[in-house]
């Protein structure tokens, strides 16, 4: 007998004494909530069916077929014409009890009054529909721990009542009860009669309903309990509700019908050829019924057909197996589906129902070290996902799973975490048609136990069958779904001989992918070491000690907020040793909601803007994600784009025409590709090209040259970008998608024009309080004496300042920056910049009275160190700006920035400029933003970060130019490349303030009247190897020596092009 059929068999029997004691001790529920299965961990379940693969029964195969071939949002959309099932999604009666005691005893009874009861939606969380609150705990549970036992006083209960009807025709079948997902526990009647019970809030729940159902109307009744045991197993780092939160069916199937199945299809003979398996568990078989089996390859054509005539009830097991020759295989690039259907049909040929299931060829193995997928070391380019909306939270659309689908694909994503449980099953269907690399996760975590003495369950010989419940469960309901590539026995759940059990569980029962686990480290069983946040030091540390195992980071890049740094450091290295594998950044998407600040303006919703129950809540650190929750982009998920491309490019030294590409598909060559080049002379095309790449095979090279001819010399910088752009159409990624760019500078000889000759005039006029600098077309500067500080800075008879250049150490506080002890160790640069104590003002005429110097230089008493800004200043208002900082013998920390502010007008709104972008970028989070010349209005600079924090840098700017509607304004030219940033409000909107004595919102940020600009020499990297300690690595930091940096400002009028002004040599 099949470990499968003995599993069941003993499923059944224990279902059947779990029964008896319910009846006996449980209804009505004991007086005493310690005795419930709810606090028991020797109860996941009472009456519910065993587990199956999952499958959509329909009335015959010509249904199945047509389902499957809707669209996808239709396809899984519930049809009675097609299938014997109906939905019982929809209005519920419900009622909100504190704890059990308050939760009427008797309320499943037939006939028990809810009429003034409120409504709920179901599926969905009742925190989230106006009853009671939802937490959000990182690490902690929200209640002490004390397993099993959970609150007595606070512990919501949810009554929901519905009636339905049973649909005609279902008199002499087996009728289920399906609930895909209830948080945490619950027991369920039908008509009054005890139904079941279940925990597990990922996974479905299915009752055998057919004995308790009557014809016409019926009355479903659902106890749902916010904590139960079952949480101690569900600690992950996710918001806490509760409640019906997936769809509930109740379906009906023949007394004879297809119990089970399971599929195998792996490649064979060099993975050319498939061996197809199937094997085919049957309930109440009868004589003269028929099983038809039929696959068909991707273009629809049938090769397998075959049938078997059942002989009765001793028949419970079909197999069928074939080799198929040179099969079509599946990947995440080629994603080729096989369809099997499966018919049932009694001895007079009618039909009794059938599914399909779409598969493919496919075989995961370890080899040398790595994991291969059909022989080859694939790269996992990988992110978390939590099924999450910001209206709804756990309960998820199809409509979203396929944003977050065509997002991934087009961002060069190719793997996903179901982080940190078992997902809806349409998911599996969409990742195994559009090719995306799964690592399924049971529904396993007890971070909270690391506040309790013992610090798991995993120890726990009464806790066994609980963990072996989650971890079996999900494998037999996903077994068949061809993308998963790898099982997980859950997450930050310690270690301990539960998790050795059901490794070798899993192992046993499907020995066809690799498992993993990270909590055991490197001693623990898991096929992959799959450590979270490991430093790019500890991949090189397993690399040299050549471990037996690839190393594939199940979490990393922490990407909570402005975040992200240094991924292409982590992707260099893991290019270079072919042990690691990649890895899963943290995460895809903030866990935040749609809400409104108290003036009415859309806002991210994070913890403690929910509701307050008692609980302290984690404040933003459920915001880490890619992408907001409502699926617009963060400005790193571009970095992340560029990082994971898999076409590369490199310049061939010592020429500028030639490049080398380099093909980093695992499966696929550039076929599906046009190659686009493009020279711009700073930052405007010059030249540019399209071509077809040449035979370029996957995981392989070849050089191209490009037709790109002799460039002349030009007073400024010729730039070659070259990027790989879709042909066709494809699903999910468009013709013309630009999947790949690189960009570098060409090596041409630069034709430097003469200095712009000085004309004019310039005159010091001194006053009260003020030294003024006047020279020709209305141009006047003037410094204060009290302070140095530049008071207007006039052209045109304008003032275009509000306030003058100040030197700026400091910035608003990233995510990162605040848990690596920022404010603190650095709190003394915050001001630095505002606390210098002028030391002198010197006035310097100059080349005949045609040009000025004026040299501030000051005292900054704090820091024990100097600073001296000089001003260089022609008649017609050209300024060259000097910074020079000159640290004395006192230890300083790093400074965050390092550079000048000063406060346009409002009017100024217009922002030009050559550097990188159009998004922001950073030191360590550069590559995905190509110099060149882009425009923008100032309050588009700004990104609304969950928690406001710093935002709009470009990095490696030549020149940025500020301008009104008219065209009249100021540019900025480097003398070398800037870090600049503009903002529509001060430093101080969005500054760090403590989560605990003000929540801030970045949707919460208005303009002001006013243009900050920032010109910065220096600015740090963000971070992004985790947020709770890790420093911005050291290269992209500010070490506190000695600085000196210029730039020159520009009056720029109406019609100047600001390119030739900035091509212009003034000083």
């Amino acid at each position: 007998m099949s470990e499968l059929h003995i599993h069941f068999e003993y499923m059944k029997k224990l279902t059947a004494v779990l029964l008896l004691t319910v009846v006996t001790f449980c209804v009505p529920l004991m007086a005493q909530d310690a005795d419930c299965p709810w606090q028991d961990p020797g109860v996941n379940q009472i009456g519910r069916e065993p587990m199956r693969a999952h499958f959509i029964p329909y009335i015959n195969e010509d249904a199945a077929l047509r389902r499957l071939a809707l669209p996808d949002a239709e396809r899984f959309a519930l049809n009675p014409e097609t299938e014997r099932r109906i939905s019982l999604d929809g209005t519920w009666k419900f009622l909100y009890s504190k704890n059990n005691a308050e939760c009427p005893e008797d309320f499943y009874r037939t006939g028990y009054n809810t009429r003034r009861w409120d409504d709920i939606e179901v599926p969905g969380s009742w925190e989230l529909q106006g009853f009671d609150a939802p937490i959000y705990t990182d690490t902690r549970y929200p209640f002490p721990p004390d397993p099993p036992y959970v609150p007595g006083d606070y512990n919501p209960v949810g009554a929901y009542v519905r009636e339905f009807t049973l649909p005609r025709g279902w008199e002499y079948m087996d009728v289920f009860l399906d609930f895909e997902g209830v948080e945490s526990a619950f027991y369920c009647w039908v008509n009054g009669e005890f139904a079941g019970y279940s925990e597990d809030s990922r996974l479905p729940a299915h009752f055998n309903v057919t004995g308790l159902l009557k014809k016409g109307k019926n009355t479903l009744a659902v106890k749902v309990f916010r904590y139960s045991d079952g949480s101690y197993l569900e600690g992950q780092d996710y918001w806490r509700y509760s409640g019906i939160e997936r769809s509930v069916y109740l379906y009906a199937r023949p007394q004879s019908r297809v119990e089970d199945f399971s599929l195998s299809a792996p490649l064979v003979h060099d993975y050319r050829d498939g061996d197809f398996a199937l094997r085919l568990l049957l309930h109440g078989a009868q004589a003269g019924q028929k099983v038809a089996v039929k696959v068909t390859d991707p273009q629809g054509n049938v090769i397998l057909s075959e049938d078997k005539t059942l002989s009765g009830p001793a028949d419970t097991v079909m197999t069928v197996s074939r080799m198929f020759s040179d099969v079509l295989p599946w990947n995440a690039e080629t994603p080729n589906l096989y369809t099997l259907t499966v018919s049932l049909s009694d001895s007079r040929g009618q039909s009794l129902e059938a599914f399909v299931h779409p598969f493919g060829f496919r075989t995961v193995e370890m080899w040398n070290g790595q994991v291969l997928v059909n022989g080859v070391p694939v790269l996992f380019k990988g992110v978390n996902r939590h099924e999450h909306s910001p209206e709804t939270g756990r309960t998820i659309t199809v409509e979203s799973m396929l944003e977050d689908i065509r997002l991934m694909k087009q961002f060069n994503i190719n793997a996903v975490r179901n982080s940190h449980y078992p997902n809806n099953y349409q998911w599996y269907y969409l990742c195994d048609k559009y090719g995306l690399y799964l690592v399924d996760e049971a529904n396993l975590e007890t971070h909270g136990m690391t506040f309790h003495p013992d610090g798991t369950l995993a120890g726990y010989p009464d806790w066994e069958g609980a963990f072996i419940e989650r971890m079996s469960r999900m494998v037999e309901r996903d077994r068949n779904f061809t993308s998963i590539v790898i099982w997980s026995l859950g997450n930050e759940a310690g270690y301990g001989p539960n998790f050795e059990t059901i490794y070798h569980w899993t192992k046993r029962s499907d020995p066809s992918r690799p498992v993993q686990y990270e909590g055991g480290g490197y001693e623990g069983v898991s096929d992959i070491y799959c450590p979270m946040y490991a430093r790019i030091w500890a991949l090189r540390r397993h690399v040299n000690q050549r471990d037996a195992r690839p190393l594939i980071l199940c979490e990393y890049a922490h990407s909570m907020g402005n975040s992200t740094g240094n991924l292409q450091d982590y992707w260099d290295l893991i290019y270079k040793y072919d042990q690691l594998q990649g890895g899963f950044i943290w995460d895809w998407v903030d866990q935040t909601f749609a809400i409104k600040d108290e003036d009415g303006r859309d806002i991210a919703g994070y913890g403690g803007d929910m509701g307050y129950v008692g609980v302290p809540n984690d404040s933003n650190f459920c915001a880490n994600g890619l992408v907001a929750a409502d699926r617009s982009l963060h400005p790193h998920i571009w970095e992340v784009k560029k990082v994971y491309q898999y076409v590369h490019f490199e310049p061939v030294p010592f020429t500028s025409d030639r490049v080398m590409v380099v093909n980093r598909h695992d499966f696929i060559p550039l076929s599906r590709y046009r190659l686009r080049w493009t020279v711009e002379a700073d930052g405007r095309t010059f030249r540019e090209g399209e071509m077809d790449f040449p035979d370029i095979p996957a995981r392989s090279s070849a050089e191209v040259t490009l037709p790109i001819g002799e460039l002349p010399p030009f007073n400024g910088e010729y730039f070659l970008k070259v990027e790989a752009v879709t042909r066709d159409d494809a699903p999910m990624v468009p013709a013309g998608h630009v999947a790949a760019m690189e960009q570098w500078r060409l090596p041409v000889e630069r034709a430097l024009p003469e200095p712009e000759r000085l004309q004019g005039v310039l005159k010091v006029e001194r006053g009260d309080g003020e030294v003024a600098l006047v020279g020709d077309g209305g141009f006047r500067m003037v410094f204060g004496t009290d302070d140095g500080e530049m008071k207007e800075l006039v052209y045109g008879g304008e003032n275009m300042i509000l306030e003058g250049l100040r030197a700026n150490f400091w910035r608003a506080l990233t995510d990162n920056d605040v848990a690596c002890g920022t404010p603190g160790r650095c709190a003394f640069w915050k001001d630095a910049g505002d606390n210098v104590v002028l030391k002198d003002l010197g006035i310097e005429e100059m080349a005949g009275g045609q040009q000025v110097r004026v040299s501030v230089i000051y005292d900054m008493p704090e820091q024990e160190s100097s600073l001296q800004v000089d001003y260089l200043v022609r008649p017609e208002g050209a300024v060259k700006v000097t910074m020079h900082f000159v640290p004395g013998r006192k230890p300083l920390p790093e400074m965050p920035v390092l550079g000048m502010r000063m406060v346009l007008p409002a009017g100024y709104d217009r922002m030009t400029w050559l550097g990188r972008g159009p998004q922001e970028n950073y030191p360590d989070r550069k590559t995905g933003a190509a110099v060149g010349l882009y425009s923008a209005g100032v309050w588009e600079q700004f990104h609304p970060y969950v928690r406001p924090q710093e935002t709009a840098n470009k990095c490696d700017v030549r020149w940025a130019a500020l301008r009104d509607t008219s065209g009249r304004g100021l540019l900025v030219i480097g003398e070398e490349p800037l870090n600049v940033s503009a903002w529509n409000f001060p430093l101080d909107d969005i500054a760090y303030v403590p989560f605990d004595t003000e929540r801030r919102h970045g949707g919460s940020i208005v303009p002001k009247d006013m243009v900050w600009l920032n010109i910065l020499h220096r600015q740090t990297g963000v971070g992004g190897d985790n947020t709770w300690g890790a420093q911005v690595h050291s290269e992209y930091t500010i070490t506190p020596r000695e600085w000196e940096y210029s730039f020159t400002l520009v009056p720029l009028g109406a019609g100047s092009d600001a390119s030739e002004m900035a091509r212009k040599v003034w000083f």
